[in-house]
């Protein structure tokens, strides 16, 4: 059985730093005339999605490195990949057709794990320049 505390570990941390993210998010939708309620719960629920997104690409990881084979370890890899294309998408095909969040605030915290772990990897190797 895999152990996955790796994943809950950077899970919190990318938790941590996601949220600021999604303050400056909510906050420039806001500004430009977007429903304050709608935003609210567009940037929560895209943030929350994202996160999750993130935990099960983790889980899919780290259950693959523990493959000896590497072509189960591909398929496994594969599969997670397509299941959580098709979650994203029904996820935004349920933002459309309810019409309960705003789609902007929706689909822009989804980017917000890859915008901060650039951010967060650019800073640590600018550190380590520095050293």
């Amino acid at each position: 059985m895999p152990d996955y505390a790796i994943v809950t570990d950077e899970l919190h941390r990318l938790t941590v730093r996601v949220i600021p993210v999604g303050l400056v998010i909510f906050g420039l939708l806001v500004l430009l005339g977007q429903p304050l309620g709608q935003v609210a719960l567009g940037v929560f629920a895209g943030t929350a999605f994202a996160l999750w997104n993130f935990y099960l690409m983790g889980r899919s990881a780290v259950r693959a490195a523990c493959q000896t084979d590497p072509a189960r370890a591909s398929k496994i890899v594969s599969r997670s990949y397509a299941k959580r294309y098709a979650l994203t998408a029904l996820f935004l095909l349920a933002v459309v057709w309810t019409g309960w969040m705003s789609v902007p605030a929706v689909v822009l915290p989804l980017f917000s794990p890859k915008i901060t772990l650039m951010i967060s990897n650019y800073f640590g190797r600018k550190e380590e320049n520095h050293k």
